[in-house]
């Protein structure tokens, strides 16, 4: 019996897992909740790879590193540079299949080549509604930084952005990425901006993911409430983050049509 081809998918949260399956058809994917923790994420992508997944995707929110991106933009992972300095580059496939406006026409490189000659994996399709740039795609690829602490404060996501040039932050990608390099996995990474490169994160949120990725609202609230002047930046956090997953619902269909198109699931 042949065995079951599937995209493996990682989430941080539940709320992400649930845009997922409410935007992408879910007998063609497995989804795994790592609870923002890469080692965690690793450890679900190398058990995909191990079930004969085609590709793993670390999707989800993200914070904002580049300055230019606001809540809800989307970025499309062409490299994840880990805290330990280690790189993973994405699939150039699955970028290709991304970014190409013709979609599930073979894999090769010279097949991308005669789809868009001018097709490189820094190109991509910018965003929408941004300094004029071309609305088709609504996405950015761009470099992403994996981190093993929480980036709380916009210096940390400064020094970020200018050491090494990501444009977002989260904290699944590159345990995801390291599984599937070693298992020699296509892997690419899917994140929509929450909290902008200016926002620093309220002290009562460093504590709101809980282990099996869903949101502890009452200890956070009870933070908050010993420094009530949290709790305005609390609701911008809540309003970015529900513009980042709202891209998610909107945007996941179109991209894993043409994911889909490449492992004919």
């Amino acid at each position: 019996m042949a065995q079951e081809k599937f995209i493996g998918v990682i989430c941080g949260l539940k709320s992400e897992a649930e845009a997922v399956s409410a935007s992408v058809d879910a007998s063609k994917i497995r989804v795994g909740i790592s609870g923002a923790n890469a080692a965690r994420a690793e450890e679900i992508a190398r058990s995909f790879c191990s079930d004969g997944a085609s590709a793993i995707i670390s999707l989800g929110v993200s914070g904002g590193l580049d300055p230019a991106l606001k809540p809800g933009d989307l970025i499309i992972g062409e490299t994840i540079i880990a805290d330990d300095g280690s790189v993973y580059a994405s699939d150039k496939y699955l970028l290709a299949a991304i970014t190409s406006d013709h979609p599930g026409e073979g894999r090769g490189p010279e097949t991308l080549r005669k789809m868009d000659p001018g097709w490189s994996l820094s190109s991509g399709r910018p965003l929408a509604g941004s300094g004029g740039r071309d609305s088709r795609g609504g996405y950015l690829v761009a470099k992403l930084f994996g981190a093993d602490e929480i980036i709380d404060s916009a210096s940390k996501k400064s020094a970020l952005f200018h050491n090494h040039g990501c444009a977002a932050v989260d904290m699944e990608s590159h345990g995801a990425a390291r599984a599937s390099a070693r298992a020699g996995a296509p892997f690419i990474a899917i994140r929509a901006i929450a909290d902008p490169a200016d926002r620093a994160l309220p002290q009562a949120a460093l504590n709101a993911v809980a282990a099996d990725g869903s949101t502890r609202v009452w200890s956070t609230l009870g933070a908050a409430m010993l420094d009530p002047k949290q709790f305005p930046e609390l609701m911008k956090l809540g309003g970015d983050s529900a513009a980042a997953t709202k891209t998610l619902r909107r945007s996941l269909g179109p991209l894993f049509a043409r994911l889909f198109l490449c492992f004919d699931l």
